[in-house]
């Protein structure tokens, strides 16, 4: 279902998959000319801004893909919901194994810049996959919300909008967290996929391994990111009985 799903995404267009690298490669592009270019921030010292950007931008984008697809995985497949005994559960692990193609893709052009800059590979790099997994867990249990929380209520998109917006700001992807008081850095701490991004930036930046220094924060994480998933699942399992009726 993930294959058909990519597949029908760009079917019909000319440069068909190349679509999953040009939108990406332009949003990072107007970022670049802005926050680089233009306001001269810098997002981590001796290391260009484009590379700590996608470090950032990466996890997000696969975060913000989950959601918006997984939204409306149960009102798109109205038809496998009221003609079959079908497992819904699974469309939003549809959207889930989907974005993991996207995030694959930038992985390797972040690889390729990463080379272009000569900076050099690290086997701590692939630490990235524990905070993959982590990214995994926490998005999934807000798309089994969401996306049952929808087929009752379709304002929920509009507030998952409203939502993502806010959230790519409060999440410190374009700006440095040492930009904030020392005092308020623990208040976007608290924000899951700061825990998500830092961790991205920390293994390619400063090749530091998932967990050597185990604290509150990744105890945070995980509390959080469990309460959520478990949360998700538990809603999606009550509503789904409905979801016939209803769509």
């Amino acid at each position: 279902m993930a294959v058909r799903d990519i597949q029908a995404r760009y079917i019909g267009t000319v440069a068909g998959i190349f679509w999953s690298v040009i939108n990406p490669l332009a949003f990072m592009l107007v970022y670049w000319i802005v926050f680089s270019v233009g306001l001269k921030v810098e997002l981590a010292e001796g290391v260009p801004f484009i590379i700590v950007f996608m470090c950032g931008l990466i996890p997000w984008m696969m975060f913000s893909e989950i959601l918006t697809t997984s939204l409306n995985s149960i009102n798109a497949n109205a038809h496998l919901i009221k003609k079959t005994v079908f497992p819904s559960e699974i469309l939003p692990v549809v959207s889930l194994v989907t974005s993991w193609f996207t995030h694959g893709i930038m992985m390797v052009l972040l690889f390729i810049l990463m080379a272009f800059n000569q900076i050099p590979f690290s086997i701590n790099n692939f630490g990235f996959l524990y905070y993959f997994l982590a990214l995994s867990v926490f998005a999934l249990g807000l798309g089994w919300l969401f996306s049952s929380l929808n087929v009752f209520f379709r304002d929920i998109g509009q507030f998952l909008n409203v939502l993502i917006n806010l959230w790519f700001w409060l999440t410190p992807i374009a700006w440095p967290l040492k930009m904030l008081p020392v005092k308020y850095q623990f208040l976007i701490k608290l924000n899951p996929m700061c825990y998500v991004i830092q961790g991205y930036k920390q293994v390619f930046i400063s090749r530091q391994l998932p967990l050597s220094h185990p604290g509150l924060t990744d105890a945070y994480f995980w509390i959080g990111a469990g309460l959520v998933f478990l949360i998700g699942g538990y809603v999606f399992k009550r509503l789904k009985a409905e979801f016939a009726e209803v769509l």
